[in-house]
């Protein structure tokens, strides 16, 4: 029973949606808070957070899972250094920011791009305390960096980490936040936003509040970068695809005055967009009409249906690319990724696992099976898979 309560105040709280975490991983983090705050049992929890928000804040410490990099999902942010071109000065939302990694590459992006050091503002904020912490430090180990070489102009190397330099610090803050909590943001506003894989935690009621809470901040003509398979449009209407940026990329349609057209990844003329499950239902005939495709271009395909929501579409062209070429290990990674999104979990797994089969250092596979079996209860998997990521990164997962 205080179990449940806990669980229950965490949705209440934070819009936890427990299905999306699963009833594992939600176990190991209050054993892990009863651990760390000394409580004998989830009673002893309950008490003890229900009375100090200082315990309650280290408890959504140990609910915080951070999965970031440096420069995930590249073409976001040569979107952004475009879109710099004609907005000075810029500011700029990371939210979930996790460790920081995002924020600091907003930063490195728009130095990059040209812009001075009194041209943009960044802001990172994360509900978790702990990855706050580690993001104000700016020191990250070669995990954060998924196999790239860090720049030396903007990192200097210290044993085995690597610090951000002081001059891309400078430009980014830090706030411990809940964006459900109307006074976080205050009277700020931002020129683009990138909230990624937020949604997916929450529940319906909790995803509404949050997308609504966005277009309260986004400047007009301002951005907002969505994560794979968020459709913030599905949520909310008045955000659409922004037609002149990627399948990932939302602004709010009123300023515009007309609903934005989105690009299909052929040589077609662009087309009006319609609602996610009309996309979903076409999927099948339009990959149909993509002929002479190689296993690149099907892959290439995929990640844009992928991007875009429409999961159908990207399944088949995974299914094509895989035709073409059965060793693929990205492919198959992103099959898994689909598949998780559309909630076969089964199909993802055996996916994922194909994949790390062909690739045994794949870390995002890797990253997506350990979550993927705390998910589904297997909490001795999901362990031995983190201590694998650790091994291949150095560090402690």
């Amino acid at each position: 029973m205080s179990r449940s309560a806990l669980v229950d105040r965490l949705q209440a709280r934070i819009g936890l949606d427990p299905d999306a975490l699963g009833t594992a991983a939600l176990d190991h983090a209050i054993d892990e808070a009863c651990a760390n705050l000394g409580c004998k049992d989830a009673m002893a929890l309950l008490i003890e957070v229900e009375r100090s928000p200082e315990k309650w804040q280290q408890f959504i410490d140990c609910m915080v899972i951070p999965e970031t990099w440096f420069f995930r999902v590249p073409e976001q942010f040569a979107e952004l250094r475009r879109y710099a071109q004609s907005r000075r000065p810029l500011r700029v939302l990371s939210l979930p920011s996790a460790t920081g990694e995002e924020a600091y590459s907003i930063a490195i992006a728009l130095f990059e791009a040209g812009l001075g050091p009194g041209e943009f503002d960044v802001l990172g904020i994360d509900v978790g305390a702990r990855q706050i912490d580690q993001a104000r430090r700016g020191r990250y180990r070669s995990y954060s960096f998924r196999g790239t070489t860090p720049a030396p102009e903007w990192f200097t190397q210290d044993g085995d980490e690597y610090l951000v330099v002081p001059a891309v610090k400078r430009r980014v803050r830090f706030q411990v936040g809940n964006i459900l909590d109307s006074s976080v943001l205050g009277d700020e506003r931002f020129d683009v936003i990138f909230f990624r894989n937020l949604l997916i935690y929450l529940d319906t009621g909790s995803r509404k509040r949050a997308v609504h809470r966005l277009q309260s901040v986004l400047t007009p003509g301002g951005l907002i970068f969505a994560g794979q398979a968020e459709v913030l449009s599905s949520v909310d209407d008045r955000l659409q695809l922004a037609s002149e940026f990627g399948a990932l990329t939302f602004s709010v349609a009123a300023q515009s005055g007309k609903i934005e057209t989105a690009q299909l990844p052929s040589s077609r003329s662009p087309t009006r967009m319609r609602p996610a499950k009309a996309l979903t239902q076409s999927g099948p005939d339009r990959l149909r009409r993509q002929e002479g495709l190689s296993a690149p271009d099907s892959l290439q395909l995929a990640r844009k249906a992928a991007d875009s929501g429409d999961l159908c579409a990207a399944r088949n062209a995974c299914q094509e690319a895989l035709a073409r070429n059965p060793e693929s290990a990205d492919t198959w990674f992103l099959l898994g990724v689909v598949e998780t999104a559309a909630g076969e979990l089964g199909r993802a797994d055996e996916a994922l696992l194909r994949a790390t089969y062909l690739d045994r250092n794949h870390v995002d596979a890797l990253a997506h099976r350990a979550a993927l079996a705390a998910r589904m209860g297997r909490t001795g998997e999901a362990a031995q898979l983190r201590a694998r990521l650790g091994r291949l990164s150095g560090e402690s997962v």
